[in-house]
């Protein structure tokens, strides 16, 4: 009987002066995580931020994922409107033909 593979996976994202907020803001989403198919840890080392994830199978995988990468977006946008960048300005001409 073939034992379950399991899927891990390393991100590295680089986010200079914002990565610790950004970091500290997810950290009690990843280490709270109700997923029983993921674990998931992150670590930050300088201006980076590393995300580990394991899953059980893909689908777990590809939404620890997706949601990881969400939270970390989000974070970031906020940063940016607080420092008074339009991102609906931005979002807006970036759309456009």
């Amino acid at each position: 009987m073939m034992k379950p593979q399991r899927i891990q996976g390393e991100f590295q994202i680089q986010l200079e002066e914002a990565a610790h907020i950004i970091w500290k803001a997810i950290k009690p989403e990843i280490e709270n995580s109700p997923s029983t198919r993921s674990k998931m840890k992150i670590k930050l080392e300088d201006d980076t931020i590393i995300l580990k994830i394991e899953s059980k199978d893909s689908t777990a995988f590809r939404a620890a994922m997706n949601s990881t990468l969400r939270w970390i977006k989000l974070a970031y946008d906020i940063i940016k409107l607080e420092k008074g960048d339009n991102l609906w300005n931005s979002q807006k001409t970036s759309n456009t033909n």
